[in-house]
């Protein structure tokens, strides 16, 4: 049965309890998601994880089921007091794994409007029945479902119920416009036709009641709306049911009040009200990247590998033993320094990887370095997150949620994974993908027994090499005939290498750069070195002892330069950064480079990126503080972080163009080679660690001075590539060298920099802090310049909030600024922003006007992105005013530009624009055209927007087969 008119647990609507007659809230809107959730399964156990994903989504917070128990013991004291129909308590019950609502279904609003919207059915019930229980069933709703709850699962919810009210109200107005009283019906349809327009079955109910009750002049209107809201937004004609409504009116014919249940995309297809976000100029997004679908991170292969027979048949027999069991593979070669570890797994890395067909991952976590840099298993995660293409802002803030959504992405594939160097387990576990698809290679000087223990890792000890492997090791470098020559001297070098492959490696190269001299002579020299240590990192024998040698056989000038390098804090340089940092011309600095290759000293890991074993890089930080003084120490640092600022600088230019304004101090920098703003990003890209470890060089040691101006070179770099946790990180240490300095400009800076990344990251309380000291900062120096960043940095907080009036304000006063600087690039961007500001508020024309004046300015400065997004904003406002022609050539002409930029997302959004607005004239093999390109690209960044233009494909596919939309 029905109970009366009782309600009392209210959910289509705020969430509510009725008590003696009042409604009353049913607690905080985390409380009434937990309440709603057991509503809607009233009378059966809903398990506790249901529960907390339906509050928290995928990744909760540690504290929440006890924060989930909290909720129900409130719960419990609230329905004590609610009112039901029959008199029984509701209760809220544990049951097995979860808790259970008991109460009568009829008692809630959702349940009792489901039960009377059956009980309508017409085979069931008259007319006149099914009138008066559609009536009831639509009176239970109260405003929007589960208002005021925000979880994923509360939005999900939301929208399907919507769908039922709709087809409720369709169907109760049908049977009072069936008895004659369409006036009954036109407010609640009116209503609901405005947040809905694109619904066609609500659409033709409304245009036939306005003309039942002789309104026909407001039904001719209703149908021109709708047609022009379906031909914006979705780019196809009304279906048939309204085409045939329009023309009976048309003709004064009578109209039958029947018709199509709605359809889901039509309830849910973008509205027209709804604009999309777009990018600025002053304070851009992140650049796109393309999908790696198969990563090949493996460093280059070891030349010249032997031995190890016994270590690679381990590995091999551990992989098959996972293939064959379907189990996870974890192994840890582990040793002390100078035992090739590394290359060891490397090379069997490379012999195995066609096994691994989806790809291999690989990082040096570098934890045994000497400057005592270790990398943080959040920025490894971040870097292989890179290689898959994640969109920054899908990455969430904490090292558990980065960590989860890594192991999401490497499930299902059949992938190696190479972690170089670890120092603990704390450093590895988080990057463990947790799949028995994927094999975990890890390197370290510990055998990591917690790893062992608890992640069932396979421990092989990496030790020095046999005595016949050793000797292999030198006949594949130096010929086996050198070798069998003089076997008395090939013994003598083997035992000083004490089995360590890397002194073997430095005696091979020392063998292969001096062929007349015999190995006999050179076994000498080796005893000689023993004898004759002068530092503590000489002291000993093996590994240490063949440094000694190589190094002593160095000029010297490569001598000094081996000793520089061991000043350089990133963990690899190149070439030009090597220059600086020894005041070498280039020429020179490249013939002592290769001296030191030659000698194995350092090796070209990457294409023209340096680097030295971390033994290597000991021995020259032991070098460089022994033989140099601390002047000519300090002076060498000082010419690289200038060589690091300047070169920051010039390609900062590039991708902010009104830096260009401020002096580039410093001696002519290899970044002045660049030309363009994609080649600006790979110079940033490539020196990404280096940087950072500058960063902390400059901070450590008191240059800051260098750091602020680091940090907002950095700013734009950062801002681009989504690296915003690096923003911040930088930003912060920045704001503190300026506070240091007392340089209030660089402290507003840095402020600026801190709000752009928080507004990216979705913290909007610290972006408006951040970007609001800025502005205060700005003024208190009078920067006019930096006044109108900092303005157009809050306009983006606002504008991401959708607050669009309060966007515009700071737009305005970014361009009034502008203008009184005469800064005319200042001036377009601000001209653009306003535009676009205008346009989410819909004031076209004005927008218009805005972007044409932004536009040509940008033409005369030559800035191709600005001309870009302001060509897209054209495109939108044209395509609001009806100006299709206009909007085609304006999204073309973005399409052009960015693509030549390199701006994939960019791309794809003025494609899918495009594609709208050539619905509208009509031509749909254009528009699928251009959504089939946008989707592809989105499906390459792996950018949520792809299922929004792959929906439009397929209502366009739909409507081509006549199904169509909404209907």
């Amino acid at each position: 049965m029905i109970y009366g008119g009782i309600v009392g647990l209210i959910i289509l609507g705020p969430v509510e309890g009725r008590s003696q007659g009042r409604s009353s809230s049913m607690g905080r809107p985390q409380q009434c998601t937990v309440l709603a959730a057991l509503a809607v399964e009233v009378g059966r156990t809903v398990p506790a994880d249901v529960l907390v994903e339906r509050v928290w989504g995928q990744e909760p917070p540690e504290r929440a089921r006890r924060t989930l128990h909290s909720h129900i013991t409130r719960i419990r004291r609230s329905l004590e007091t609610i009112d039901t129909g029959s008199g029984d308590p509701a209760r809220l019950l544990l049951g097995s794994g979860g808790y259970r609502l008991d109460m009568e279904p009829d008692d809630i609003d959702l349940h009792r409007f489901r039960r009377l919207v059956k009980r309508a059915d017409r085979r069931l019930c008259s007319e006149a029945e099914a009138r008066v229980l559609l009536r009831q069933a639509v009176a239970l709703w109260r405003g929007e479902p589960l208002a005021g709850l925000t979880s994923a699962w509360a939005e999900r919810t939301r929208n399907a119920w919507t769908l039922e009210r709709l087809d409720a109200v369709v169907a109760w107005a049908r049977t009072e416009l069936a008895i004659g009283d369409p006036q009954a019906v036109i407010a609640e349809l009116n209503a609901l036709a405005y947040d809905f327009p694109l619904v066609e079955s609500l659409a033709a109910t409304l245009i036939q009641a306005q003309y039942a009750a002789g309104r026909t002049s407001e039904a001719l209107d209703r149908y021109a709306t709708v047609r022009r809201q379906m031909v914006d937004a979705l780019g196809i004609e009304p279906g048939p049911e309204l085409q045939q409504v329009q023309q009976a009116i048309l003709q004064g014919d009578r109209i039958g009040p029947t018709g199509p249940a709605i359809s889901r995309d039509a309830v849910l297809a973008p509205q027209v009200r709804i604009p999309p976000q777009r990018p600025t100029h002053a304070v851009a997004g992140p650049a796109p990247r393309r999908h790696l679908v198969v990563p090949a991170q493996l460093p280059i292969d070891v030349r010249g590998f032997a031995g190890r027979e016994s270590e690679l048949a381990q590995l091999t027999d551990i992989l098959e033993s996972s293939q064959a069991e379907k189990q996870p593979a974890l192994c840890v070669l582990w040793s002390a320094a100078g035992s090739g570890k590394t290359s060891l797994a490397v090379h069997w890395a490379h012999r195995v990887a066609q096994q691994f067909p989806e790809g291999q991952l690989y990082a040096n976590l570098r934890g045994f370095e000497p400057s005592g840099v270790v990398v943080r298993p959040e920025e490894v995660i971040r870097m292989f997150l890179d290689t898959f293409q994640v969109p920054p802002q899908s990455i969430p803030v904490s090292l558990e949620a980065q960590a989860a959504l890594y192991r999401s992405y490497v499930a299902g594939r059949r992938m190696l994974v190479v972690l170089d160097n670890a120092r603990d387990v704390d450093q590895v576990r988080p990057l463990l993908p947790g799949t028995a698809d994927c094999l975990v290679l890890v390197t370290s000087r510990r055998a990591l027994p917690s790893l062992v223990a608890s992640e069932g890792a396979h421990p092989i000890a990496v030790g020095p090499l046999p005595y016949d492997e050793a000797r292999r090791v030198l006949s594949n470098r130096l010929g086996a005939a050198r070798v069998a020559a003089d076997s008395a001297a090939v013994d003598r070098l083997i035992a000083r290498c004490a089995g360590l492959p890397l002194a073997l490696a430095l005696v091979a190269a020392r063998v292969a750069t001096h062929p007349d001299l015999d190995l006999r002579t050179l076994a000498d020299e080796l005893d000689v070195a023993v004898g004759s240590t002068e530092t503590p990192a000489e002291a000993g024998r093996g590994v240490h002892v063949v440094f000694v040698w190589t190094y002593r056989t160095l000029s010297p000038a490569a001598a000094r330069l081996f000793r520089l390098l061991g000043l350089s804090p990133g963990p690899d340089i190149d070439e030009l950064a090597v220059a600086h940092l020894a005041a070498l011309d280039l020429p020179t600095a490249r013939m002592l480079l290769n001296e030191l290759q030659d000698a194995q000293m350092v090796s070209e890991h990457k294409p023209a990126r340096l680097s030295l074993h971390e033994l290597l890089r000991g021995y020259a930080m032991d070098l460089v503080r022994a033989v140099e003084t601390a002047e000519e120490r300090s002076a060498a640092v000082r010419r690289l972080l200038t060589h690091y600022v300047t070169s920051s600088r010039r390609a900062a230019v590039l991708l902010e163009r009104h830096l260009s304004q401020d002096a580039v101090e410093g001696p002519d920098a290899g970044s002045s080679r660049l030309t363009t703003a994609r080649e600006a990003v790979e110079w940033f890209t490539a020196e990404h660690a280096m940087l950072l470890d500058i960063v902390r060089r400059a901070a450590d040691e008191g240059h800051d001075a260098s750091l602020c101006s680091l940090a907002r070179s950095l700013m734009e770099y950062f801002n681009r590539q989504g690296h915003w946790r690096d923003q911040i990180n930088t930003q912060r240490l920045a704001l503190d060298a300026a506070r240091r300095l007392g340089d209030r400009r660089a402290m507003g800076q840095a402020h600026r920099g801190i709000g752009v990344a928080h507004a990216w990251l979705g913290q909007y309380d610290d972006a408006y802090t951040h970007s609001r000291s800025a502005l205060d900062l700005a003024c208190e120096v009078g920067s006019t310049s930096d006044q109108a960043q900092a303005h157009l940095a809050l306009a983006r907080v606002f504008e991401r909030q959708g607050r669009h009036r309060e966007a515009l304000d700071h737009d305005q006063a970014a361009l009034m600024l502008a203008e009184i600087a005469n800064d005319r690039l200042a001036h377009a961007v601000s001209l653009n922003n306003v535009g676009w500001s205008l346009a989410m508020l819909e004031q076209y024309e004005a927008a218009k006007d805005h972007c044409g004046r932004a536009l040509m300015v940008l033409r005369e400065v030559g800035d191709p992105s600005g001309q870009a997004a302001t060509w897209d904003s054209l495109g939108y406002i044209n395509h609001q005013l009806h100006y299709s022609a206009e909007a085609i050539e304006c999204y073309r002409e973005a399409i052009r530009l960015n693509r030549e930029a390199g701006n994939r997302y960019a791309e794809a959004d003025s494609q899918h624009h495009l594609g709208n607005t050539l619905m509208t004239l009509g031509d749909f093999a254009g528009a699928k055209g251009c959504w089939q390109q946008a989707v592809v690209i989105l499906d390459e960044l792996n950018h949520p927007d792809a299922e929004t233009v792959r929906d439009r494909l397929t209502g366009l596919e739909q409507a081509q087969s006549g199904i169509g939309w909404g209907r």
